[in-house]
């Protein structure tokens, strides 16, 4: 399996370089180029999406913690999977080669979990939220600092996280619409 996850990788970080991906892998990659869009979307969803805007706010925040804790706090160090970057001589790397470990990949993690939470409540654009995250999964294979397995590790985490946020978050909002209906059913 290894094997097959260095051979992909080598396929899609050195034999499938182009110029125009090597300006824009970096770009897609670099959660610094995600901070305003990300933030204008939620002060959008906060100030003009009423009470569901702001419990997909409150979602994929929640989202995101969990990946990441998920992700970099407790898988990375524990199966403590050596970078691409730090092991292959060859690597077709456009960025700086980070000392954290490589498994399971947060980019993808935070990244596809986002989409999933966007995707359950904005269904007409689900394909748009998955496509980004899927094209930020890639961009890590090809800047050189993730391999095919860590990127697909990071999906998973990803989809797991927003999966049980987003049950946890159904489950509270049906038990105080629970609660409201009591306490109108007695009177109060």
């Amino acid at each position: 399996m290894l094997a097959w996850d260095r051979a992909l990788f080598e396929l899609l970080n050195q034999t499938g370089q182009n110029r125009l991906f090597d300006v824009l892998m970096p770009f897609i990659t670099d959660f610094d180029h995600w901070k305003i869009p990300l933030a204008l979307v939620v002060v959008g969803l906060c100030g003009w999406g009423g009470k569901q805007g702001r419990r997909v706010v409150l979602l994929a925040l929640l989202t995101v913690a969990l990946s990441e804790t998920l992700t970099s706090h407790i898988l990375k160090p524990w199966v403590a999977r050596l970078r691409p970057c730090h092991v292959l001589p060859q690597v077709h790397l456009l960025v700086g080669c980070s000392s954290s470990y490589s498994f399971p990949s947060s980019h993808a993690a935070n990244s596809l979990g986002l989409a999933t939470v966007f995707g359950y409540y904005y269904r007409r654009w689900a394909w748009l939220f998955v496509a980004l995250a899927l094209l930020v999964g890639y961009s890590r294979i090809y800047v050189g600092v993730h391999y095919p397995l860590d990127v697909l590790g990071g999906q998973v985490v990803g989809v797991l996280s927003a999966a049980g946020i987003l049950a946890a978050g159904h489950a509270l909002s049906r038990r105080g619409k629970g609660r409201l209906t009591e306490d109108t059913d007695d009177g109060k």
